[in-house]
């Protein structure tokens, strides 16, 4: 051993490091690109339709659009160098997976879309919660620390190999930037959720427009909240493994994908609630017609007639009925609309007002529609000329 070069002693070290679990380190670089290429093209199809739909789109939102997506973009750009130099370029030699330096500058690819997605969702539980400056300060902090901490990841490591610092001072920064990248995470979606679910108002309209709120939130927050949590359990959990590639790797995709969806889904939103808004009109603001009949008998006292009375008995007593509609208009309980910029709702609900009363007012109402006098109420009957 002794007569080993400082070069085959790193072969052999990073054989064994390797070699821990063989498929599994190996096969996470495998799945981790392949998941980096799949989001890259999903995130793709995403920007096609925001630059669609976008057009008067705000400044702020172009250009976190625009820093999340080329610095993705870049992120799958150096997967691919950092794939070739270690299966093609030193294909069958293990060194380079322990000596790859290029590989800790992921860090500070990835801290570029969290921090401008994170910003994004900032602004949105700012006016949520009321313009809570307390709360933009807490966040703040945690964007910050791990900006640090990303950021300080190369230098450290250079110092570590150098030997000019321990080895357990890395892991002040790793913990500097996954923790507060996740605190950011946990209080922005937190805050966003419970504005949304303090939002509803008892009105069935908005509230499905808020559920759908939620829903989105969910869906684009939760992935990459869940990725860091991941990220931070393997990271210290399992260090023999390296299964913080895969999250390493497709960080920064699931943020932007996350933006994107967020920012895509006001269109169909919008849409869904302008179809709600056009049937609600077609039946309520224009009204539901109460169709009235008016049964009318018409009886001829002409003596000099009267044969043609028994004759004509049944036409004379035959009744007419007309129909003449009455509209009822019924008005929205509550005009939610889905700003461009932001989400921020406000409670119209009449404080005098209750929806359950009114829905029940209404349903009686409906008892009466398109029913042919059923009840009488609406009978007028005319003998001889004079109305009973």
């Amino acid at each position: 051993m002794s007569n080993l070069t400082a070069a085959e002693a790193l072969e052999i070290a990073a054989k064994e490091s390797v070699d821990y679990n063989h498929n599994l380190n190996l096969g996470t670089f495998i799945i981790a690109s392949g998941t980096d290429m799949l989001l890259c093209g999903v995130m793709i199809v995403q920007l096609i339709n925001y630059w669609t739909w976008s057009k008067g789109d705000r400044m702020f939102n172009k250009s976190i659009v625009i820093i999340t997506s080329l610095s993705s973009f870049l992120a799958t750009v150096f997967i691919i160098v950092l794939m070739f130099r270690l299966f093609v370029y030193h294909f069958g030699t293990y060194a380079p997976f322990a000596s790859l330096n290029l590989l800790v500058y992921m860090s500070i690819i990835d801290i570029i879309p969290s921090v401008a997605t994170q910003v994004f969702f900032t602004e949105r539980a700012y006016k949520l919660c009321n313009r809570s400056k307390i709360l933009v300060g807490a966040i703040a902090i945690c964007l910050l620390v791990s900006i640090i901490g990303a950021v300080g990841m190369p230098p450290i490591r250079a110092a570590v190999q150098a030997g000019k610092v321990d080895a357990e001072q890395k892991k002040v920064f790793m913990y500097m930037w996954l923790c507060g990248s996740l605190s950011a995470d946990l209080m922005i979606t937190t805050s966003i959720m419970w504005s949304l679910m303090k939002s509803k108002t008892g009105w069935k309209e908005t509230d499905d427009t808020i559920s759908q709120l939620i829903r989105v939130m969910v869906e684009t927050q939760l992935p990459p909240t869940l990725l860091v949590i991941f990220f931070f359990i393997v990271t210290f959990g399992f260090p023999l493994l390296y299964l913080d590639i895969f999250a390493l790797w497709v960080q920064s995709k699931f943020y932007t994908c996350g933006l994107l969806a967020s920012l895509n889904s006001r269109y169909s939103l919008r849409r869904t609630m302008k179809n709600d808004s056009s049937n609600h009109g077609i039946t309520n603001k224009t009204g539901p017609v109460v169709h009235v009949l008016t049964e009318t008998y018409v009886q001829n006292g002409d003596p000099a007639v009267s044969s043609t009375i028994n004759h004509n008995s049944n036409q004379s007593h035959r009744p007419t009925y007309t129909h003449t509609p009455h509209r009822i208009v019924r008005k929205d309980p509550l005009d939610l609309d889905i700003d461009d910029d932001s989400i921020e709702l406000e409670d119209k609900t009449s404080q005098n007002s209750n929806p359950n009363e009114t829905e029940l007012h209404e349903s009686h109402k409906l008892d009466y529609i398109d029913n042919a006098s059923k009840t009488g109420l609406t009978d007028v009957i005319v003998h001889n000329g004079k109305r009973e």
